[in-house]
């Protein structure tokens, strides 16, 4: 009688919820909780799984809400989907990072999904309806409120920016909420490590499918098996199913098989999860996947090719002394407004290097070939190319310039393209183990310029 009594205890403990993660990067709390609607009012296959849900990013809680003189910190609505929704999207909600109705992807998502909504939702062409559909398509797999039109979600985002989580949101109330309601978190976003993110949320589904409710129905019980099935195939997942999400399709197959010819496929499939990974996903790309995720999908096996042979000419490289010191002693450190930080890092590179700052002229490429930072040439087909960095752990430093770019007509610019990259090989490796970014239209253009925990409004 005892043994059941503890077994009904723990099982009615596990009941009432749990929290996954940390207020201060990312925390998903999620518990069951009875329905007060009758059986036959419930929405047909889900309609067990009422329960309340709590996300906070960066100890902001985004699901806070109030309507009139009450607020709460969660919101209560059917659970099922939202689980179904992760175990759907997992690999594409962690690991695409393109926006494929934008170029240059350099505002957060829950803002760029707006903009792409508002100029291509009355378009009577048929690209511009194909823009359209693929902005929604988009949504439904990174917009948490696409779970459900009438739940009562926050506007919440999530994607993958280089080796980071972006989740961003809006204050915007659902659409069809209780009148009153709103969200009490401004817009913002913020940026975390993967793992901060895919772990949380793999443990509230593990924990959602250990410990449901009862399945009063047999529609109940099937959608139950389905979402089930959806968790186990989660499981085998794998880093060929995680790099297709990173790039567009075209770019994947084309690079990779030009990386199988040159005999160098290892630089592209090296990343891969672990078949005994607890949770499936990658914390950073290979260098190939890293490098072409930011190209814009229709370049050429030339260019391919050009950025192939770039990152087959540094493996087996290393930072010299002096540059290693230089990225260890900014390891991590955070960024803020991009024109100020520019201009600090630089004061504080030249310090660094006893160079004079009061000269008119800096000399980049000599301060590159003091750093044993390689600065090559090429002519690209492509022009949505400006120049391209690789750095890291097994890499020597290298940065290309691509002169087919407007930016690059002179030495002028050339030069700014080579302070640019020079940044990316000198400031993007707080996460990452390696630096293999392009700058261009298509890249996002803060590829670690967004600090962890910022949180600005627009």
């Amino acid at each position: 009688m005892t043994e059941d009594n503890d077994a009904h205890r723990e099982t009615k403990h596990a009941l009432l919820g749990r929290h996954f993660g940390h207020e201060d990067s990312f925390q998903i709390g999620v518990r069951w909780k009875g329905d007060t609607e009758s059986p036959e009012r419930r929405p047909i296959g889900y309609g067990w799984s009422m329960g309340e849900l709590k996300i906070t990013v960066a100890g902001v809680t985004v699901t806070a809400s109030s309507r009139g003189d009450q607020s709460q910190s969660f919101v209560g609505w059917y659970l099922a989907p939202l689980f179904d929704w992760l175990a759907t999207n997992w690999a594409d909600l962690l690991h695409e990072e393109h926006l494929p109705w934008m170029p240059r992807a350099n505002v957060p998502a829950a803002i760029a999904f707006r903009r792409g909504l508002d100029e291509w939702i009355a378009a009577d062409d048929e690209q511009g309806r194909m823009t359209y559909d693929q902005v929604q398509n988009w949504y439904q797999r990174h917009g948490l409120r696409s779970i459900a039109s009438g739940g009562l979600f926050p506007d919440l985002f999530i994607r993958r920016v280089a080796d980071d989580i972006e989740l961003s949101w809006s204050a915007g109330p659902p659409r069809f909420g209780p009148r009153g309601l709103t969200f009490d978190a401004a817009t913002g976003y913020a940026r975390l490590a993967v793992k901060d993110v895919a772990i949380p949320l793999w443990d509230a589904i593990s924990w959602s499918t250990n410990n449901l409710p009862s399945l009063p129905t047999a529609a109940d019980k099937a959608y139950v098996s389905t979402l089930c099935r959806k968790v186990g195939d989660m499981r085998n997942v794998d880093g060929v199913r995680l790099a297709q999400s990173h790039l567009a399709e075209a770019t994947y197959h084309k690079t990779r098989h030009s990386f199988a010819g040159s005999g160098h496929l290892d630089l592209f499939d090296g990343e891969q999860v672990a078949p005994d990974a607890p949770v499936p996903y990658t914390a950073h790309f290979s260098p190939a996947v890293a490098m072409f995720g930011g190209v814009s999908p229709d370049l050429d096996t030339e260019d391919i090719g050009t950025l192939r042979d770039a990152l087959i000419t540094s493996h087996g490289g290393q930072d010299c002394a002096e540059l290693a010191e230089l990225v260890s002693d900014r390891h991590g450190e955070p960024l803020r407004v991009p024109y100020l930080d520019g201009e600090e890092f630089a004061a504080a590179l030249l310090e660094d290097l006893d160079l004079d700052d009061t000269e008119a002229l800096v000399d980049i490429r000599a301060i590159c070939r003091r750093l044993g930072i390689a600065v090559a040439d090429a002519k690209f087909n492509t022009d949505s190319i400006r120049g391209a960095a690789i750095a890291g752990d097994a890499f020597s430093p290298h940065i290309v310039i691509n002169h087919t770019h407007p930016f690059n007509d002179n030495e002028s610019g050339r030069r700014f393209t080579i302070a640019h990259e020079f940044c990316h090989v000198l400031f993007d490796r707080t996460r990452a183990r390696r630096v293999a970014h392009t700058s261009g239209r298509w890249a996002n253009p803060a590829s670690s310029s967004v600090p962890t925990r910022s949180l600005p409004t627009y």
